[in-house]
């Protein structure tokens, strides 16, 4: 892939690499890392328009119009690159840029599945190319090639045709993460997933991966499928096992998983680290507030004693060449994009000047032009697709009398991961509940609300009486809850808000935090973002919440690549195996037929 330079432009950029016209911009007298040899040199920075022309001692024109920065005593490095992360909940694409450029990323890819199912394809191109066209970094996407909760729809939204409509697109770089990578080794399942791979490689773009908990062997039978990469090594020997096998390896670290100090360790097992990268993974809001993101990730490397040339080159030109925009973007050099942060020193990765594609945007870490997202026609954009929420009454949250008993609840022993636990039911009215106090019933549905799912969560909150959110894994409905009053409350405020999050203690403290663009997430800047996720997560954690994440603890209770319960379309699954635990049904049946099994049994009394 190239970033298009027009031929005018590069006819002004060769004149003034020989000095015979003036640069728009020029960074006088910075020390210049360059990634390609780890040389530091003096050196001034000419850039027209959004390119570097030349590197080195400056003695040709200036312009009346030629802006000049004087940046003596500092060290000019690449602008950073996020390979891949995720804009929601409470940020949203073009705020969560804007935090990130005022760190010095100025460039990011973002995961399109919750607003893939929440638009449609048609929808989809739109949107994603207007928040790339109106965001200060660059902005890429990559495109999901199946869900993260299996759905009976799922070959037909997702079918080779309508992801090539996708990677036709000039901000799509290539597929997404495929969670569910078993698919790809099951030959009656990974016939159309290998076509739209293998269509993509031949596009010029990359397939990510996701191969959590894969074995050596499997990993092997992945790097067959075409899978390019995989973020998921949680230490050193996973991630030497996945550069073995040529994966491109990305060492993650984030308010989930703290993995990069324990993955840093395969650093100094190779020589060679030139196919590693960083990645913060959808990291929390509050937590890019207080530490920061890949400034943050390089701080922790150097502190770690990785040598300064493989720190930034993490952060710069490796993610490029991965992404295939090396010629474009990860260097300060000649006919490179002008991507360019000023460091006050080395072993100080949050910059003081950040220049993104050949201007000015953030100073000190704030901005210093206006903020996209306050301004960018959100309504318009995002309009008619907001969540059918339905409309359901306490009855509908019962566990139904031909639930297994005990039931197999889903213990939640950290942010995303539950083990199994049977749990003994009671009768109560028609239905049954959980006799234990720390259970709450689970119960989800699509945008429509045409199906539902019901479970048994533990260990979440032990003071949490009911949530409802419109932010799952499946881009549908879940509800959790101690009483089915409690649930249907929480659904009612839900409705009202028309997506989001409806939080209540067990103290009767209702908390609301509106996700009004389709659900997914919220509009505006990221000061209001993390504002919102610091009181979701003071309001979670005054329920009791124990765990790191309390976002993802709501967000993977639909996800079907996680252990080991979970709810998806089919119902409550035991994920390793595939058994459905319950089925789901659907909604209307469920209701008629707990109102006629009611009927029948007073008239039997």
């Amino acid at each position: 892939m190239v970033i298009a330079c027009e031929p005018a432009l590069r006819c002004r950029l060769i004149a003034v690499a020989q000095e015979l016209a003036a640069p728009d911009l020029l960074i006088r007298g910075p020390s210049v890392w360059n990634p390609f040899t780890g040389e530091i040199q003096a050196g001034d920075i000419a850039i027209c328009a959004s390119r570097i022309a030349k590197v080195g001692p400056w003695s040709g024109p200036l312009a009346a119009a030629t802006a000049v920065i004087a940046a003596e005593g500092r060290i000019a490095v690449p602008g950073y690159i996020e390979p891949h992360t995720h804009p929601w909940p409470f940020a949203n694409p073009l705020s969560l840029g804007e935090v990130a450029v005022c760190r010095g990323t100025t460039c990011l890819v973002y995961d399109d599945l919750l607003l893939h199912l929440a638009l449609g394809v048609e929808r989809l191109r739109a949107v994603t190319a207007a928040l790339s066209a109106a965001a200060l970094p660059r902005i890429l996407w990559v495109a999901r090639i199946a869900s993260q909760s299996r759905f009976e729809a799922e070959q037909t939204v997702f079918a080779p045709a309508v992801i090539a409509r996708l990677l036709q697109e000039p901000q799509y770089v290539g597929t997404a993460e495929m969670t569910r990578w078993s698919d790809l080794l099951v030959p009656e399942r990974s016939a159309p997933l290998l076509t739209v791979l293998e269509n993509c490689r031949r596009a010029g773009k990359f397939n990510e991966g996701h191969t959590a908990g894969a074995s050596p062997r499997r990993l092997s039978a992945l790097a067959n499928a075409g899978i390019r990469s995989c973020h998921e090594a949680i230490n050193a020997e996973e991630a030497l096992e996945r550069l073995r096998r040529g994966f491109w390896t990305i060492l993650r670290h984030s308010s989930l998983r703290q993995d990069l100090p324990s993955l840093i360790a395969c650093l100094k097992a190779t020589s060679f680290h030139d196919r590693l990268a960083y990645t913060t993974d959808g990291t929390a809001e509050t937590h890019v507030q207080d530490h920061g993101l890949t400034d943050h990730l390089i701080r922790i490397a150097l502190e770690s004693g990785v040598p300064p040339n493989v720190a930034y080159r993490m952060a710069t030109l490796n993610p490029a060449t991965y992404l295939g925009l090396d010629e474009d973007l990860g260097a300060v050099a000649p006919g490179r994009v002008a991507d360019v942060n000023i460091l006050g020193a080395l072993d100080e990765p949050t910059p003081q000047l950040v220049i993104c594609r050949g201007r000015v945007v953030a100073r000190d870490g704030a901005l210093v032009v206006p903020a996209p997202s306050e301004t960018f026609a959100w309504n318009e954009h995002y309009a008619g697709a907001t969540p059918l929420i339905p409309e359901w009454e306490r009855e509908v949250f019962l566990l139904p009398g031909n639930a297994p008993n005990p039931f197999p609840a889903g213990r939640l022993v950290e942010a995303a991961i539950t083990r199994e636990t049977p749990v003994e039911l009671a009768p109560q009215g028609p239905g049954l509940w959980p006799r234990d106090d720390d259970c709450l019933v689970v119960a989800v549905t699509d945008r429509g609300g045409e199906w539902i799912t019901r479970g048994v969560v533990r260990n979440i909150g032990d003071k949490l009486a009911a949530v409802a959110t419109t932010y799952a894994s499946n881009a549908g409905v879940l509800v959790l809850g101690r009483s089915p009053d409690a649930m249907a409350e929480a659904l009612r405020r839900l409705r009202r808000l028309g997506g989001g999050i409806a939080l209540c203690s067990s103290a009767g403290d209702w908390c609301e935090f509106a996700m009004p663009m389709a659900g997914i997430h919220r509009a505006g800047g990221f000061a209001d973002a993390a504002r919102t996720a610091r009181d979701f997560q003071r309001a979670f954690a005054a329920c009791g919440y124990p765990h790191s994440d309390a976002k993802y603890s709501l967000f993977f209770l639909t996800a079907d690549m996680l252990p080991e319960v979970r709810a998806t379309e089919a119902g409550w699954v035991r994920i390793k195996t595939g058994e459905v635990l319950f089925p789901s049904e659907a909604v209307r049946r469920t209701f008629k037929a707990d109102h006629e099994l009611d009927t029948l049994r007073n008239s039997i009394a």
